[in-house]
């Protein structure tokens, strides 16, 4: 089982611990100053506190809205769906040259175990103007053998949801409603939960499907869409 890059539920989180830090250390950062103000203006030191304090307070809050909208911020890519033949525009059986022009993204070579002839593939923000990378997409990942896209992995809080509107945290029974039924289901080696693999039929193919993992609450913790047998390796390139 592969489990990578844990973002969009942490977010929120980590947000609103920042700006809780932040502000609590407003005073560090502003009653040094303001007391030497006061010093300086001895005329008006409550003034010049009162103003010092708020042009602080006022960075402070311009400071954790920038942050609070880098964290939140969600890529092109993140709002594409999966689907049996692949991820938005990115299509199984593509290059990873023609899945990067077809998704207007850049892909780097994740630090993962994987053998000489199959690797997996990052996602990243490309800004073509400074004609560099801005920005990793976590929780995507392409698998890649011979050059060619065969699976698509979607890890643990990753916002992307497939064409059923299923996603991380969907349930058993959501999983089986979307499809009328039609999942295989096996035991999970690793997580006491289960696979759940679209049969041909709900697949409509034989040779790329969909698979889900569960935990052991029944809850979807990451899926992939791919190639057969590529799909169903549970380590992926290891």
């Amino acid at each position: 089982m592969i489990s990578r890059f844990k973002k969009s539920q942490q977010r929120p989180v980590l947000a609103r611990s920042m700006r809780s830090l932040l502000l609590a250390a407003l005073p560090l950062l502003g009653l040094s100053g303001c007391a030497m103000m006061a010093a300086k203006l001895p005329l008006r030191p409550v003034s010049a506190l009162v103003t010092h304090i708020m042009a602080r307070a006022t960075a402070i809050d311009a400071l954790v809205s920038q942050l609070h909208d880098h964290l939140d911020v969600v890529y092109p890519l993140e709002k594409e769906a999966v689907s049996v033949g692949g991820l938005g525009p990115i299509r199984l059986g593509m290059t990873i040259q023609e899945a990067a022009n077809a998704a207007q993204v850049s892909f780097v070579v994740a630090p993962m175990t994987q053998s000489a002839v199959c690797q997996y593939y990052l996602p990243e923000v490309f800004d073509p103007e400074k004609a560099a990378r801005t920005a990793s997409i976590d929780g995507v990942g392409l698998m890649v053998v011979n050059d060619q896209v065969i699976r698509i992995d979607i890890w643990s809080d990753s916002p992307v949801k497939t064409l059923s509107g299923l996603g991380i945290g969907a349930t058993v029974e959501d999983v089986k409603t979307a499809y009328d039924g039609q999942v295989d289901v096996t035991p999970h080696p690793y997580t006491e939960g289960s696979y759940l693999t679209l049969t041909p039929d709900a697949a409509g193919s034989n040779l790329y499907t969909l698979v889900f993992e569960t935990d052991k609450e029944g809850q979807v913790t990451q899926f992939r869409t791919g190639q057969f047998p590529a799909v169903t390796w549970v380590e992926g390139c290891s």
